[in-house]
This record gives structure tokens, sequence and C-alpha cells, in this order.
């Protein structure tokens, strides 16, 4: 026997406060406060300008390197004109390698003043990562912390949803498979609420007036399965002194 409707709807009613609780308390639970919230933004930040930095980094001893070797090329090359020079025999050549020595020496000269940049960069670079990961670090742990603090401080919440599922558990195994059927297309439908009582003679989900001639037939055939004629909600008439099931 699947037991009266009208204690099949008192059920299901007490079904549907349960997950409403249980959805509550688990959007409370991952509420997180302000302040860890703050902590979160500030650490996806500090990740950001650690990934840059290390980027550019890389981009500027890479580019160290090849400034590098082309000094050495440079050098290489001056040390060849200079060489030339002794060895040139009429103006015009004398004249090019001068002009080659000279266009060597400011490349040198300019290649020079450049890895010095570039060394100045890659310092400022090597610090700045420094202090973003010792910042980093220091966030984390203050995240870490703010967190075993919320958990501690939410452990009644836990307490609560943990004895709402296990009372979920047991309805859905009292309630027939058809009306939970019902129920959740009904919800799915309209924010999660499926059924509804009627209070002062109205829908306590839509807030619509309940024909006196329904609440009647309701009262009279308590055994049978009404709805809202607005909402489509299951209407449940609870009695003032039937609180609880």
């Amino acid at each position: 026997m699947e037991g009266t409707l009208r204690t099949i709807l008192s059920k299901l009613w007490d079904y549907q406060a349960a997950i409403l609780e249980i959805a509550r308390l688990n959007k409370a639970l991952k509420t997180y406060p302000e302040s860890i919230r703050t902590l979160e933004t500030e650490i996806k930040t500090i990740e950001k300008k650690l990934t840059k930095t290390k980027t550019e980094l890389d981009e500027n001893k890479d580019t160290q390197k090849k400034r590098e070797e082309y000094l050495e090329m440079c050098k290489t090359n001056l040390e060849k004109y200079e060489s030339d020079l002794m060895e040139v025999t009429n103006q015009k050549d004398y004249s090019a390698v001068l002009n080659e020595i000279d266009y060597a020496k400011k490349e040198i000269h300019n290649t020079e003043e450049e890895l010095i940049k570039l060394f100045e960069e890659i310092e400022k670079n090597e610090k700045l990562i420094d202090e973003f990961t010792q910042v980093l670090s220091t966030k984390k742990e203050e995240l870490d912390k703010a967190l075993e603090d919320f958990k501690a401080t939410n452990q009644e919440q836990i307490k609560r949803r943990d004895e709402l599922l296990e009372v979920k558990k047991k309805l859905e195994s009292e309630i027939p498979l058809k009306y939970l059927k019902v129920f959740y297309n009904i919800a799915k439908k309209r924010n999660g609420i499926g059924v509804a009582t009627i209070e002062n003679e109205t829908c306590s989900a839509c807030h619509m007036k309940i024909r006196p001639q329904k609440i009647n037939e309701i009262k009279k055939h308590p055994d049978s399965l009404y709805y809202c004629e607005n909402c489509q909600r299951i209407l449940v008439l609870i009695p003032e002194d039937d609180n609880s099931e």
C-alpha cells in the first residue's frame, strides 16, 4: 500500500522543504565572504603579473644572447678590418676599410649600450619575479587559513545539510516514484517549487486566491490530487494541528 495521498503529499511538502534548504545551505557554503574573494582576486592578479614577467625575462634573455653573439661578430669584424687596413695599397680601398671600421665601432658601441639596458631589464625582471613569488606564497597561505576558518565557522551549516540529505534520502524511499516524477516535472519549470500549501485561501507559491469551492473539494477529497489553477503547482492542505509528519 502506498498510504493515503494526504500522507504522501505531506511528505512531498517536507521533501521539497528539505531540498530547498539543502540548496540554500550549499549556496551559503560556496558563497565566501568578501575577504576570501578579495584574496582570490589578488592571487589571480599576482599570478598574471608573474607569468607576464617570466615571459618578459625569457624574451630579454633570448635577445641578450643574440645581441652578445652579434657583438662578438662585430668585434671579430673590427679586428679583421684593422688588419686589412695595414695591407691596402690604394686610397679607395683605404677609405672603404675605414668606413667598415667606423661602422663596426658604432655597432659595437650601440650593441654594448643595448646590452647594458637589457642587463638592467633582466635584473628588474628577476627582482620582480622574486617579489611576486614571495607575495604569492604569502597570499596563498592567507587564503588557506581563511578557507579553514570559513569551514570551521560553518560546521553547523555542514552538519545541518548532512542531516537534511539523510531526511531527503529517507523521504525519497517513502514517496512513490510517480509522485516524485510529477513533483520534479513541475518544480523544474517553477524555480524548484512543485508543491504549495493553501494559506489564508491563497496559494503559498504564487499568492493567487484559491476558490472556496476548490478548497472545500480538497477538504472533502483529501486523497485526490489538486493543482493551483494559476501556477499549476500541487496544492497541499495542511491542517493547523498537523504541522509535521
